[in-house]
């Protein structure tokens, strides 16, 4: 059935194809290699590109056709070894001397031997590298976000948490940005079950903003853009299967628009880095959650810290981004053989950071704080958990925390399940669920009447509610019943009673 589906789609995608379309295994004369490259199934050429598999093209790879022509992956099929090419310098389907559209097989095409990735906006500081020659020619790995800088690899990091973590760092982060170029222009949380590589792309297409996509197309409109999920493909493929097999979490992704064509062409620039901005970072790209260049002296972590405070404006707590405390989570969550970290095809050192179930967050000066939690408190000194800290929160069993709720009397009351702790470090209050384990500084809300449901919309991040037998969504919360408005009900004072009211 899926077979079925995606060959259809990619019928109706190519509808002028249905009729008269011809293999390109004979390019016509006009067409045929200016420079030489090797044919099919040849090994990487001087250039650095190779003969791909049909597994690994997908709709918006950069490729060459009939020898020395840039083009993109205008739709795919890969079970059937069909393509279709958009040419780069047109933006036209590619058609043969007849006129009809060509069809090509993975053996005619070539692409890099090494996956180009979209790099972060250039700070003010960096500057742009000279041409590095390979044999004569510019060598186009050089300065494909593949080389150090300053003798240091960029630094990454991508964070795996529970829905309502990604929920909190997606509403922080807010809409998709879409009136100009920026980095990242959008937050995308998926299902860690849902990034195998036969799902990626379309759960890609279905997250990813159309504003985001159209803003893509207007500053490339010499050719087709569509969104691409090549690079995130390639960051599974060397994380391994643990990752697709964590139930209920989400991966979180950024999404970078390509440069426009004023910028492919900005003075003073090489003409790898032309290359590379013009015919590789040309379409709406999936990436890990934040990525960076750093300094000589900047220590990894540093930079893993500045970049996702640049991307998502979110700051993690000094304990998650400790080696035991990773180890730890993956051991609770059932994936102790979950790589720690991973070098992704453009060279930059990836940590792969898991959030806490229980994990806390809260505002500070406009960054979200992620906490480690209550669970994982025990790790606060970095050493490893003991088996009379893991019933404990903030040195008190949940028991004592339950007897200890008269010191909160005066403030509003919870809804069921709910407890008020106070952090022995910092004095603040916040709210622990005894049931789910979760905590959060933020009130609680009471229990939704029978139902309805709170959703978060994918293209804006932000909250509603549905009721689905009535089909009715709305952005406030519905009117509690009877007993929920008591349980949300703030606390009366306690009456007078009727000789004290008389002698008042």
């Amino acid at each position: 059935v899926a077979a079925v589906s995606l060959r259809s789609r990619a019928a109706a995608a190519m509808s002028p194809i249905a009729k008269g379309s011809v293999a390109a295994s004979v390019p016509p004369a006009t067409k045929r290699p200016r420079l030489g490259g090797g044919g099919a199934g040849a090994d990487e050429d001087e250039g650095g590109w190779r003969t791909p598999v049909p597994e690994e093209l997908e709709e918006g790879t950069p490729v060459l056709y009939w020898g020395q022509h840039h083009g993109l992956i205008h739709d795919a099929f890969a079970p059937l070894d069909e393509f279709w090419i958009a040419d780069s310098g047109t933006g036209k389907i590619v058609r043969g001397e007849s006129g009809d559209i060509v069809q090509f097989r993975a053996a005619d095409l070539r692409v890099l031997a090494a996956a180009m990735i979209a790099p972060m906006l250039p700070s003010a500081d960096t500057e742009v590298a000279g041409d590095v020659a390979v044999g004569g020619a510019v060598d186009p790995q050089a300065e494909f976000g593949m080389t150090e800088v300053d003798g240091n690899a960029p630094s990454g990091v991508l964070l795996i948490g529970r829905e309502a973590h990604m929920v909190k760092i997606l509403e922080h982060f807010g809409t998709p940005r879409a009136t100009s170029r920026c980095d990242p222009q959008q937050l995308l949380a998926i299902p860690c079950n849902m990034c195998h590589p036969e799902q990626l792309a379309g759960a890609a297409a279905q997250g990813v903003a159309e504003e985001v996509v159209e803003l893509g197309r207007s500053l490339r409109p010499d050719i087709h853009v569509g969104v691409r999920a090549l690079h995130v493909k390639k960051a599974v493929e060397r994380i391994g299967p643990e990752l697709l097999v964590l139930e209920g979490f989400y991966v979180l992704l950024g999404v970078q628009a390509p440069y426009s064509l004023n910028l492919c062409e900005e003075p003073g620039l090489s003409a790898a880095e032309r290359l590379r901005r013009r015919d590789f970072c040309n379409q709406v790209d999936l990436s890990i959650t934040a990525r960076t260049d750093r300094s000589a002296n900047e220590p990894h972590e540093q930079a893993l810290r500045r970049a996702l405070g640049e991307a998502c404006g979110t700051e993690l707590v000094d304990s998650i981004w400790k080696a035991d405390v990773q180890t730890e989570i993956r051991r609770r969550v059932g994936v102790p053989e979950l790589a720690s970290s991973f070098k992704d095809v453009g060279g930059a050192e990836v940590d792969i950071v898991l959030l806490p179930d229980d994990a806390s967050c809260r505002m500070n000066r406009g960054v979200l704080c992620i906490g480690e939690g209550w669970s994982l408190s025990s790790f606060g000194g970095g050493g490893a958990a003991n088996g009379s800290a893991e019933g404990r929160i903030q040195g008190k069993t949940v028991r004592e925390w339950e007897a200890a709720q008269a010191e909160f009397a005066d403030q509003p009351k919870l809804p069921p399940g709910w407890i008020r702790v106070k952090s022995r470090s910092s004095g603040e209050v916040y709210y622990f669920n005894k049931k789910t384990k979760e905590s959060t500084f933020e009130l609680p809300e009471a229990p939704l009447p029978d139902g309805w449901t709170k959703q978060v919309s994918k293209s804006t991040g932000k909250s509603y509610y549905f009721h689905a037998k009535k089909r009715l969504s709305q952005l406030t919360g519905p009117p509690l019943d009877a007993a929920a408005a008591r349980a949300a009900a703030p606390p009366r004072p306690p009456a007078r009673s009727q000789a004290a009211a008389s002698a008042g």
